[in-house]
C-alpha cells in the first residue's frame, strides 16, 4: 500500500485571523444598541427635515439636509475631525450641553442671502461682524428649538442658545475621553454642497432612552406636519402652451424672428408650481405691477 504525498495548494492554507480582524480599540466606547440607534436616526432625520424647511423660508434659498450617519465615538476624536475654524454652536439643556456644527462659510451664504443677495457662492470663511453673529443668532433659536421637539425625550424639548464658538480645541464641553452621539449630514443650499453635524452627551442620551423604553423619540404630529407643510415656499409661474421644435431651428434663431406659438389667444394661462399646473388664470395688472386673476382651479391638486 503506497500513499502519495501532495502539495498543499496556498488556497488551502487557512487565513491568519490576526491578519483578517482588526485589533480592537479599547478607548472607543462600544456601539449603540439597535433599538437606541433606531430611535435616534429617526430624531436625526426628523430633525433635518425641519432644518431645511426654516433655512428654504428664512433666507429664501432652496436647503436641503440629509442624514449621513449617527455614530458613538469619544468627544476628542470628533473634535479632531472638524476643520481648526468651524461655526459650532453651543445649547444647554438642564445639565446637558450640545453642539451645532456647520462651516463659517455656510452661515456667511446665510447672512448673505438674509440681506438681500442672490449668489449662490461659498463666501470665503472667516469669523462673524456683530451684526453677523446677531442674525445667525436669531436664525438658531428656531434651529435649537426644532432639535428639542425632533429628539423628544433623548435631550429635553427646551434647548437654550449657549453661544458660539469657532474653533473645535477650546471649546470643550466634555472630557476628550467622554462618548459621545456625533450625527453627520450633507447640507445643500442651492447649487453648493456642504457638510453639518449634531453632538449629543452619549451617557445622558443613552440614560434618558432607556428610561422612556419603547417611547417613540418624537411623537407624531399631524397639526405641526401639516404648518410645516404649508410654511414651505414655492415658486409660481405663469405658463403659456408648449411649443416644440427641433434643435437646429433654435440654433438659426436671430433678432427679429416671429414665434408662432400653439397657445390660443382666449385661453388662460398656467399657474404652475413647481412645474406642476395648479389654476388657471388671466394675465393683468395691479398699480405698477403684473398680476393675474385665478379663473380655475385643478381638483387635482387639492
Amino acid at each position: 500500500m503506497t500513499t502519495t504525498m501532495c502539495e498543499e495548494q496556498p488556497s488551502m492554507i487557512r487565513d491568519d485571523p490576526a491578519g483578517r480582524y482588526e485589533p480592537y480599540d479599547f478607548s472607543k466606547p462600544a456601539q449603540l444598541g439597535r433599538e437606541h440607534a433606531r430611535r435616534l436616526e429617526a430624531g436625526f432625520e426628523s430633525f433635518a427635515r425641519q432644518w431645511s424647511s426654516q433655512l428654504t423660508a428664512k433666507i429664501r434659498l432652496r436647503s436641503h439636509i440629509s442624514l449621513l450617519s449617527v455614530d458613538l465615538l469619544p468627544y476628542a476624536e470628533y473634535a479632531d475631525a472638524l476643520p481648526s475654524t468651524t461655526s459650532m454652536v453651543q445649547g444647554v439643556s438642564g445639565d446637558d450641553a450640545l453642539i451645532v456644527q456647520f462651516g463659517l462659510d455656510a452661515a456667511l451664504l446665510w447672512v448673505s442671502q438674509m440681506m438681500g443677495s442672490r449668489t449662490q457662492e461659498m463666501p470665503d470663511a472667516r469669523p462673524l461682524t456683530p451684526i453677523e453673529l446677531a442674525l445667525v443668532t436669531n436664525l438658531l433659536g428656531d434651529t435649537l428649538e426644532h432639535l428639542g421637539q425632533s429628539l423628544g425625550a433623548a435631550i429635553g424639548p427646551d434647548i437654550a442658545f449657549g453661544g458660539i464658538h469657532y474653533s473645535p480645541q477650546f471649546l470643550q464641553i466634555v472630557s476628550t475621553g467622554d462618548a459621545v452621539i456625533v450625527a453627520r449630514y450633507t447640507m445643500r443650499l442651492g447649487d453648493v454642497e456642504t457638510t453639518a453635524s449634531v453632538m449629543l452627551p452619549a451617557a445622558s442620551v443613552i440614560a434618558r432612552l432607556d428610561e422612556t423604553g419603547a417611547e417613540s423619540v418624537s411623537e407624531y404630529h399631524p397639526d405641526t406636519m401639516l404648518a410645516q407643510m404649508q410654511q414651505t415656499p414655492l415658486e409660481l409661474a405663469l405658463r403659456l402652451a408648449p411649443l416644440s421644435i427641433g434643435a437646429g431651428d433654435v440654433l438659426k434663431l436671430a433678432v427679429g424672428d416671429l414665434i408662432t406659438l400653439p397657445h390660443p389667444e382666449t385661453r388662460p394661462f398656467d399657474l404652475v408650481a413647481d412645474d406642476i399646473p395648479v389654476a388657471s388664470a388671466i394675465a393683468g395688472s395691479a398699480g405698477s405691477r403684473l398680476a393675474c386673476t385665478i379663473t380655475t382651479l385643478h381638483e387635482e391638486t387639492h
